[in-house]
């Protein structure tokens, strides 16, 4: 079917209490497994590709959506200012998040207003950050990093004051492989959660566990983004396959294709959305 923007597939998982998965990709091999994943989960999904060009990745997510039976998205993940939103915009993407989340509030705010304004204009969802998820290898302690997480009046005035449809929170997750054990603030998350009537959104996925997952989704959670953990699957299934001396570069590739759709399969199951498309 057509592409369609992620929104109204986030607002159905708010309404219907599961999550819908974002999955990070930069290879064909990616885009086929996220697709294939859902087709037989029958669930929605968002593709974010990255690195690759934009353009030739949007027109080929966009073929590959055209002969699936589920709502397909493609959304820019992290775009660090306007004009990136407007190149994605362009390329055909249904949603862009705009990440100024390093940036002091108000100017935040001012950022996100401008690609809110310009995106809503030709019908393109848009996501923001308000404080700061970071990166496991770097936030060892849930403690110091507290100082990032998300407080729920200014989530109340920052979707009030950009007209933001979903908002990436901070409250104890982060990107990358974790250095310690992360621990989510889940009454945080409550609060969030009854302050802002917008999906919510779980960056730094890779690394919960199901039952995290499952508790952040029943407090208020109605997407989560993946890449680590694909990456790392992907990784395994290749050191895998070099063992062999025989093995073709064909192969190889379709090791990384089957790896990353066996963790895809997994997280729609976790996540709730199987069946919901």
């Amino acid at each position: 079917m057509p592409l369609q923007s992620m929104v109204p597939m986030l607002q159905k998982a708010q309404a219907g209490g599961y999550a819908v998965g974002l999955f990070d990709v930069h290879t064909l091999e990616g885009v086929w497994a996220v697709i294939e994943a859902a087709v037989e989960q029958r669930s929605p999904v968002i593709v974010a590709p990255f690195l690759a060009s934009r353009r030739a990745m949007a027109a080929f997510i966009r073929e590959q959506a055209a002969d699936a039976p589920v709502p397909v998205a493609i959304e820019l993940d992290h775009g660090q200012d306007f004009n990136a939103a407007m190149e994605c915009i362009r390329a055909g993407f249904t949603d862009v998040m705009l990440d100024a989340s390093t940036s002091p509030y108000e100017e935040n705010v001012a950022l996100t207003r401008q690609v809110v304004e310009a995106a809503h204009a030709v019908g393109v969802g848009v996501e923001a950050e308000l404080g700061h998820v970071g990166r496991g290898q770097v936030y060892a302690d849930v403690h110091a990093r507290r100082a990032t997480f998300t407080r729920p009046e200014d989530a109340q005035r920052f979707v009030a004051e950009t007209g933001v449809d979903a908002l990436a929170v901070a409250f104890g997750s982060a990107h990358g492989v974790y250095k310690g054990q992360p621990e989510l603030d889940l009454d945080l998350l409550d609060r969030i959660r009854a302050s802002v009537d917008v999906p919510l959104v779980l960056h730094g996925g890779s690394g919960l566990s199901d039952d995290d997952f499952r508790a952040a989704i029943e407090r208020g959670i109605s997407k989560v983004n993946i890449y680590t953990n694909m990456a790392l699957a992907a990784l395994k299934a290749i050191r895998g396959r070099l063992a062999d001396p025989e093995v073709s570069y064909v192969e190889v590739g379709q090791a990384v294709q089957v790896a990353i759709k066996e963790v895809v399969v997994h997280c729609m199951g976790v996540f709730g959305s199987a069946g919901k498309a």
